[in-house]
């Protein structure tokens, strides 16, 4: 996987998904490998910031329940029936395009919406992603997603994570000697001896 600029936003195709069989609090288990991810000079980043892109067609959107587990084992809750708590039987839409990410004001959480809509843009996640931070980005990240009632049909899912990893402290001590040698540089021109001339 390659990196357009040190350090920048990058989104990471996944497992390409599959479907999740309605009415089962068992759920299914997504698994992707990231390896060989680089950031910098830095081969083994770790997460600055993380954000989740759920594809979901069919099903209910008020039954569904989700988490993400990162390969340190750290385990944030996406979302746990959409909307339920405000209402009592959640976001009757049928499907979403969404993006998971923390501090967004879009939407606000996904945990308050109770639209009968197919759900798109930004929402916070029912927990907070900044909980992946200094975990590593390479290993095995595990999505787990449960349709916790039957009746609507099985919903099929397609999923990434977009990431931004942390910068490695021996890109910036290079960075600042670099700088620092520049400095010096131009320092010991200004202050270079004037030429003596030898009027003997």
């Amino acid at each position: 996987m390659l990196l357009a600029a040190p350090w920048a936003q990058a989104t990471l195709q996944t497992d390409t998904g599959g479907t999740i069989p309605a009415g089962s609090p068992v759920g299914t288990v997504f698994t992707a490998t990231l390896s060989g991810y680089t950031a910098g000079l830095n081969a083994n980043p770790t997460v600055s910031q993380l954000s989740v892109n759920l594809n979901i067609t069919g099903g209910y959107n008020g039954d569904l329940y989700a988490y993400l587990i990162a390969p340190n084992g750290t385990l944030v809750v996406l979302m746990n029936q959409p909307g339920v708590a405000l209402n009592g039987f959640g976001a009757y839409g049928s499907g979403m395009n969404i993006t998971l990410q923390d501090g967004t004001t879009t939407h606000g959480s996904i945990q308050n919406e109770t639209s009968g809509s197919i759900l798109s843009g930004s929402y916070n996640a029912e927990g907070a992603l900044s909980a992946f931070n200094s975990s590593q980005v390479n290993g095995v990240w595990t999505l787990y997603f449960a349709d916790l009632a039957s009746g609507t049909g099985s919903p099929s899912l397609t999923w990434s994570i977009g990431l931004t990893p942390v910068p490695e402290p021996v890109d910036l001590a290079l960075g600042l000697f670099a700088a620092m040698m520049l400095a010096l540089a131009g320092l010991k021109w200004i202050c270079r001896p004037a030429a003596v001339s030898n009027s003997n």
